[in-house]
């Protein structure tokens, strides 16, 4: 999944799996370590996520799956095509 962080324009990846453990109190404001820019990542910092259609050559997203679980967690704002689901956190 890719990521943009409010304070630049560069695209980072976030690396999160079904290994992740989130038993950590910080996990509630952020986390660290999990994604491409190798430092701590609070949540209030990411302006969108995108979740690809085409997640590796062997893996395609059901994004409107993804878009309904996301949904039934609380009210999102999000664009979305045929290639990719962005899921908008702040917009600047």
């Amino acid at each position: 999944m890719n990521l943009k962080k409010i304070q630049n324009n560069r695209i980072g990846q976030l690396y999160l799996n079904e290994n992740s453990i989130f038993e950590f109190d910080y996990w509630q404001t952020g986390f660290e370590g999990n994604n491409s820019f190798n430092d701590w990542l609070e949540y209030k910092e990411i302006e969108y996520l995108i979740f690809p259609k085409i997640a590796d050559s062997d893996h395609a997203q059901d994004l409107e799956q993804i878009k309904s679980i996301i949904e039934k967690v609380g009210k999102f704002c999000f664009e979305i095509d045929e290639h990719e689901l962005k899921l908008i956190c702040y917009r600047v």
